[in-house]
């Protein structure tokens, strides 16, 4: 790497923060940090991560920067807001360059996963999960929305975010299919158990006697759930079965690990989170996905101890 080159890049890159966007100067300090700590492991590392000899800025990108993120959680402890601030500087650099320099951004689409250390905190039992879908669901508004929020986001990897924008459902669309329409006029077919269809159609049978309703999530008075309403419910759902209260996103991220270690391939898994790139998974995997990593490192073409051999 060309020291001096980088370091004329780096004061342009400055300007350029202080002038078009206009930041803070601690915050500007922290983005040039994050640029010379990734340099600087990347040169330290080099050989482990296989990059050519005679490299450029350019030839590092996401399997260097998760490196470089790895590395700094597992000896220096990092934390997430650290994180996401290092991360913010490292893709405005590479953004700057691709426009100024008219060099490619290889890390044009990273986002740092919710918890890259740990996702999914809550070490629940596939067979505890399994047995509240066994449950017969209490047979009033709070209890029947609770089980479908279970079936939605455990069983079908769906996010809050996505939940609170349900406007209607058509439970007999056809054999074990439930059709969901969105407030943007959008719907989506999705599969339903025989068991999960009839609390669907109880649901809908008592919200239809609610006056004034227009949204599938309401209240006694009809009035549209929030996302926070919806992820309170469940979390007293969880408290009455004697669990610990859990949020959303870790039960989507139990889905996941569980069905993964029930045989589940990585196409199925991308389905249930209906997932673009497959490298998001990356942090819900077990050991053995990382072991698979290394092998495959190992083996590539640009590894150095394979081209001595």
């Amino acid at each position: 790497m060309d020291k001096s080159e980088l370091t004329k890049i780096m004061g342009l890159y400055q300007s350029h923060l202080q002038v078009k966007k206009l930041l803070s100067p601690a915050t500007i300090s922290l983005y040039l940090n994050s640029i010379k700590m990734f340099v600087n492991f990347c040169e330290k590392f080099h050989l482990k991560l296989a990059i050519p000899e005679e490299w450029k800025i350019e030839n590092l990108g996401v399997r260097e920067l998760e490196a470089f993120l790895q590395h700094h959680i597992d000896v220096l402890k990092w934390k997430r807001s650290t994180m996401v601030t290092c991360v913010s500087g490292i893709k405005g650099f590479y953004q700057y360059l691709a426009e100024t320099e008219n060099i490619k951004n290889p890390i044009q689409h990273f986002k740092l996963p919710r918890n890259i250390s740990e996702i999914g905190q809550q070490k629940i039992d596939i067979n505890i999960i399994n047995q509240l879908f066994q449950y017969s669901a209490e047979y009033s508004l709070q209890g029947l929305q609770q089980r479908l929020l279970l079936e939605f986001i455990y069983g079908l990897g769906m996010s809050l975010a996505k939940l609170v924008k349900i406007n209607s459902a058509v439970p007999e669309l056809d054999e074990g299919q439930v059709r969901l329409y969105f407030m943007n006029s959008k719907y989506r077919d999705i599969p339903f158990s025989p068991l999960s269809i009839n609390i669907l159609k109880s649901y809908l049978k008592m919200i239809d006697n609610i006056d004034g309703h227009q949204a599938f999530w309401v209240n006694q008075k009809g009035k549209h759930l929030t996302a926070a309403q919806l992820q309170n419910l469940l979390k007293k759902y969880f408290v009455k079965h004697n669990l610990s209260p859990i949020s959303a996103n870790e039960l989507r991220d139990l889905s996941v690990q569980h069905f993964s270690g029930e045989g589940a391939d990585v196409r199925s898994l991308q389905t249930l989170r209906q997932l673009k790139q497959l490298r998001r998974l990356q942090s819900l995997k077990g050991s053995n996905f990382g072991h698979l990593q290394k092998k495959f490192r190992n083996k590539h073409l640009r590894n150095s101890t394979l081209k001595s051999e």
